[in-house]
């Protein structure tokens, strides 16, 4: 729970409205009294009385406001609460009033970010639901309450400056399920089956006897029957290690949040999410190396559920505001024989130049094409950028099919599902490293 600082002001303020109450009764008492106009004396006693009821009444103690978010981190399209605890007291507070200020990419509930209550005996609680609808880090609030006696007549304001809080937004994922068979790395341990025979745990065949292996593989009863010493083959136990490249310099396109249009970013955020979810739930360990305008941040491998959260908290620092110029450069740290998933809007070609390079280093390479749909529709009244836009994709035609001749598959993102076939063809094109059958 993320929760703001308590705040407690020990001076209640005269309204505007109680001001006005005593000027015009004090006024009219006075001409009354001078004129002698009974009549606007009897005016005036409604003022005066509300004006004498409500100092009388006026609250003596401090109050005490606690603020609290109920989650600092959320995913896109998820809500929270900003909650606020009032306790006053000397049990005068009347009126109750909350107002949060607006932040980037949230729907607040009310609309109007405004909650207003009538106090009784005792402490307040109200609230105000906070929906984050884009992936980032958003700052939310300050809140101000205003606090008001009978009749109005007394003012009391938190000191807002210190309430503004944090709150991180993942990315989407989609959940989807790869019927894919496993890309092979030797000499890992994990739940995926290799597509290669070595020693493991899941039955491959019986085959002649070879030197060097082990007596207890031995299958008496094929043996005996033929007379030849005959072996259980296994196919090796192994997980896979996922790299996921993420190019986040440019974001090509308009976002409208978690419901509307989704920019470049967004697809290559929600998309390196989901995916690094579906392997992580298959046991598979994943790394993660983000390139963006500040720079190269690398997740080492891992795997788990903790593991998700920190690279769905990596993607979302995703910054495009830097200075950093892309070289193309293949990332130092990539193990040959890794299977690397990049997400891209290719905007550029050194994206494709990029993934030629780290399939040349015997690596296996799928590029995700991560550029929103009908882009060019997007430039239809600015006929210079639509006519840009047609000539590069005229250009990322001709440079995904030198680079699918290369060896690197290419697939259009469009949400789950879209990495069974091509996955499908890297198990089916990848090397065998595994020497010879055990």
């Amino acid at each position: 729970m993320n929760r703001a600082k308590a705040t407690g002001l020990s001076a209640w303020g005269p309204t505007a409205a109680h001001a006005r109450s005593v000027w015009c009764g004090l006024t009219l008492a006075t001409v009354a009294v001078l004129g002698h106009r009974p009549d606007l004396l009897i005016l005036a006693t409604p003022f005066l009385a509300t004006a004498i009821w409500s100092t009388l009444a006026r609250p003596t103690s401090p109050l005490t406001v606690r603020q609290t978010l109920g989650h600092a981190t959320l995913r896109e399209g998820d809500a929270t609460t900003w909650r606020f605890n009032i306790d006053d007291p000397s049990g005068r507070a009347e009126d109750i009033g909350v107002r949060l200020r607006a932040a980037d990419w949230t729907d607040m509930h009310p609309n109007d970010r405004a909650a207003a209550s009538v106090h009784d005996d005792g402490g307040e609680r109200l609230g105000i639901e906070v929906r984050a609808v884009r992936w980032g880090r958003h700052r939310v609030g300050p809140a101000r309450v205003v606090v008001s006696s009978a009749f109005a007549s007394f003012q009391w304001v938190s000191d807002s400056g210190s309430n503004e809080r944090s709150l991180l937004t993942l990315p989407r994922t989609a959940h989807f399920e790869s019927t894919a068979s496993s890309v092979h790395r030797p000499g890992l341990i994990g739940v995926n089956r290799s597509p290669h025979q070595s020693p493991g745990t899941e039955f491959a065949g019986i085959r002649p006897f070879q030197p060097g292996d082990r007596l207890r593989r031995i299958h008496w009863a094929r043996s005996l029957r033929t007379g030849t010493l005959h072996v259980t083959s296994t196919w090796a136990d192994h997980d896979r290690y996922v790299v996921l490249l993420v190019e986040g310099f440019d974001d090509v396109g308009t976002s409208g949040g978690i419901d509307g249009n989704a920019s470049s970013l967004d697809l290559t955020l929600r998309a390196a999410g989901s995916v690094a979810e579906h392997f992580l739930e298959a046991g598979d360990r994943v790394g993660l190396i983000t390139l963006d305008n500040r720079g190269i941040r690398r997740l080492p491998p891992a795997s788990g559920s903790g593991h998700l959260q920190r690279i769905l908290e990596t993607l979302s620092a995703t910054d495009t505001t830097g200075r950093f110029t892309d070289t193309g450069r293949v990332p130092r740290g990539l193990t040959p024989g890794s299977l690397v998933i990049v997400f891209t809007p290719l905007a550029s070609p050194t994206s494709l130049e990029r993934a030629v390079a780290m399939a040349a280093q015997g690596r296996s390479v799928v590029v995700i094409d991560c550029l929103p749909a009908g882009i060019t529709q997007q430039f239809s009244d600015n006929p210079l950028g639509n006519i840009a836009w047609r000539l590069r994709i005229l250009e990322r035609t001709r440079e995904i099919r030198r680079a699918t001749e290369s060896g690197v598959a290419v697939v259009q993102w469009r949400g789950p599902g879209s990495l069974d076939r091509v996955l499908r063809d890297v198990q089916h094109n990848a090397p065998n490293r595994a020497g010879r059958p055990k």
